[in-house]
């Protein structure tokens, strides 16, 4: 996709381009975020359990444990709100994009909507650009939200099963 295409988006092409990098950085943050969690390793399971060791047992453990696992938890669903945005705005853009290239189409066509004979319908198919581009970027969204949410409801489960089994295993 070259620069003709992408002018021929028309102006809707500047916010869908910066939300396809919002969404593109959104993913790589959460792949390091991931990585630096480590999916298979108990150590988060370990960080969890010696920082609810320090607390007594009783209700203040419970509400301890609770505000642990909400902290936890908001950090696993960053960028999930900007992911879910992106799914809806994405396409909704691309289609703006579309029907003002339409416009533009229909008014060179002329009150006759015939093809002037010096032009070719290839260089009309572009209009259809703005609307690809919000498709892939709410697909790529879509896909990086659901993705983050079953890593952080799989997570979540795991930290209830150790906090669990610590207290259930506890002298």
């Amino acid at each position: 996709m070259g620069f003709t295409a992408l002018r021929a988006g028309g102006p809707v092409m500047v916010p869908l381009l910066l939300l396809s990098i919002v969404v593109l950085a959104i993913g790589v943050e959460r792949l390091r975020y991931w990585q630096r969690w480590g999916l298979s390793s108990t150590r988060q399971e370990r960080l969890l359990i010696d920082s609810l060791a320090a607390t007594p047992a009783g209700a203040s453990r419970q509400q301890r444990e609770s505000l642990e696992l909400a902290q936890l938890e908001l950090g696993m669903a960053q960028g999930e709100p900007v992911l879910e945005a992106a799914t809806l705005i994405g396409p909704l853009l691309g289609l703006i994009g579309t029907v003002s290239g339409l416009m533009r189409v229909l008014a060179a066509l002329g009150p006759d909507l015939t093809l002037p004979s010096n032009a070719s319908v290839v260089g009309y198919s572009q209009v259809l650009v703005s609307t690809w581009l919000g498709l892939v970027v709410a697909l790529i969204a879509a896909v990086l939200l659901r993705t983050n949410q079953g890593l952080r409801q799989w997570q979540r489960s795991r930290l209830e099963l150790a906090c669990l089994r610590a207290v259930v295993e506890a002298p």
